[in-house]
Order: C-alpha cells, then sequence, then structure tokens
C-alpha cells in the first residue's frame, strides 16, 4: 500500500509483548492529499501498518477505537461526537490541527 505524506497528530508509545512491535507505537495523523484524510498506524517492523480512512470510515472498519484509551482519550471523543454529528472530513482535519500543532 503507498500511503500519501501525512501529519503525524496523536503518538501513543508504550512497552510491547512478544517477538515484534506489533503493538506500539498508535499513531493518529491527517493526509491532506487523500479523499480518505485520516491515517492511522499502529506498530512497526512486524506491526499492523497503517491505512488511510474517511470519518465514517474510522468507526465502520473499527479503526477509532485504538484510541478509545487514557492516553488518547480526547481525541477518541472528538473523532466520536463528529462521527455522531455527521460532520465532514474537511472541518475535522482543520479542527484537528488547530487542536493538535499539526502543520502543513
Amino acid at each position: 500500500m503507498t500511503m500519501e505524506h501525512y501529519i503525524e497528530l496523536v503518538r501513543i508509545d508504550g512497552d510491547w509483548e512478544g517477538g515484534h512491535h506489533g503493538q506500539y507505537p498508535k499513531v493518529f495523523g491527517v493526509s491532506l492529499e487523500s479523499d480518505k484524510p485520516f491515517v492511522v498506524t499502529e506498530g512497526s517492523g512486524w506491526g499492523l501498518g497503517g491505512a488511510s480512512y474517511t470519518l465514517p470510515g474510522l468507526f465502520e472498519g473499527n479503526a477509532a477505537s485504538i484510541f478509545d484509551r487514557a492516553e488518547s482519550l480526547e481525541l477518541f471523543q472528538i473523532l466520536s461526537s463528529a462521527y455522531h454529528s455527521g460532520a465532514s472530513d474537511e472541518v475535522l482535519v482543520l479542527e484537528l490541527m488547530q487542536r493538535y500543532g499539526g502543520h502543513a
């Protein structure tokens, strides 16, 4: 899969168990070049890799759930609220970049 350039907004580092880096880091970012602007990656090395989503896709594909945790609860609540209110991807991208300091 070819990933567009994206701006990392939230990174969760942590301890991992097992023989690979499949659990951390958990990263949420935005891509200004894609019709699926929300980028989620999990793990490095033999981890789960990453994918791009629309806002509905984050929830329908369950990708947003990895941020439903203490370290990123604010982000998850923003995403969830935007999803349930039917916010547009474009408006949410701008809001997240303002809140988390992403720069194009």
